[in-house]
């Protein structure tokens, strides 16, 4: 995870740490007030007490879909494109000397719509938390399971969730910032690109065999318009997979023209 990947997540965690806070406040000291009632014999004891718990859970989940959280999911939303964007920008003007204009209406329109999809996803986090953990302490409450016991569970629910909100970070990072580099790359004339993966254990064999093909136009080298094909034949580019870190490098015509030149490619080979 690149670095605007790490202060996404550094957000979602923050949020993830806000929401649990709020769980171990309201939710368990109310399963402990509880715990005589519920965990009494089942032939006598009711779920008297499961009003209390879901009306509880009920008051936390709209406390955690209030006007004010969305519009902090909004802002994290919109600063992360914004830092997206901005490294793009860089990277293309480290990779190929030119600065881009990122004013376009169709690059703007793609920054909103990136920004709401990641506002959803941020909103989605803590609904999903709070579901997942109404279930889990209702079923563990009318089987009787001690606090002790619950409050395990919600840990382990914990770093469920964790993980679901790093792994958000992860894939947004690699799929807008690939998207973007496309847009910014095709924008200034670039009819290639390079498939660079990270070079490390982590990388998916096939994504590594997409960044050393050689193709008509140089090892790894591919046309934006005849994209390579993934596992199931259908078109990929670097960043477009879960979780993806590849990236997509700005090849020149006269780079390919070179490579062809030097007997670098392998004539047929498009994809």
């Amino acid at each position: 995870m690149d670095m605007i990947g790490i202060q996404y997540n550094a957000k979602l965690q923050r949020l993830v740490k806000q929401v649990k806070a709020s769980i171990s406040k309201e939710i368990m000291p109310l399963v402990r007030q509880l715990a005589p009632e519920y965990t009494q014999d089942a032939v006598v004891t009711t779920d008297a007490w499961s009003d209390l718990i879901l009306n509880a859970m009920s008051m936390l989940m709209s406390r955690w879909q209030s006007p004010a959280v969305q519009a902090a999911g909004t802002r994290i939303a919109g600063e992360f494109v914004q830092s997206s964007l901005k490294k793009s920008e860089r990277d293309l003007k480290k990779s190929a000397g030119i600065d881009v204009y990122s004013g376009s209406k169709t690059l703007q329109d793609y920054l909103h719509a990136s920004a709401q999809q990641n506002a959803q996803l941020i909103k989605s986090i803590p609904a999903k938390y709070l579901e997942e953990v109404q279930t889990l302490v209702m079923a563990n409450m009318r089987s009787g399971m001690r606090p002790g016991y619950i409050e395990k569970a919600l840990q382990e629910q914990f770093g469920v969730t964790q993980r679901r909100a790093r792994f958000i970070a992860r894939d947004q990072a690699g799929k807008i910032q690939g998207e973007l580099a496309e847009k910014q790359q095709r924008g200034v004339g670039f009819e290639y690109f390079g498939w660079e993966d990270s070079d490390d254990e982590r990388v998916r064999h096939w994504h590594h065999d997409l960044a050393t093909r050689v193709t008509a136009y140089g090892v790894g080298v591919y046309r934006w318009d005849n994209l390579p094909l993934g596992p199931k034949g259908t078109p990929i580019k670097p960043g477009s997979d879960y979780a993806c870190r590849c990236i997509p490098r700005p090849v020149s015509a006269r780079e390919v023209k070179a490579n062809q030149d030097a007997g670098k490619t392998a004539p047929g080979v498009y994809r």
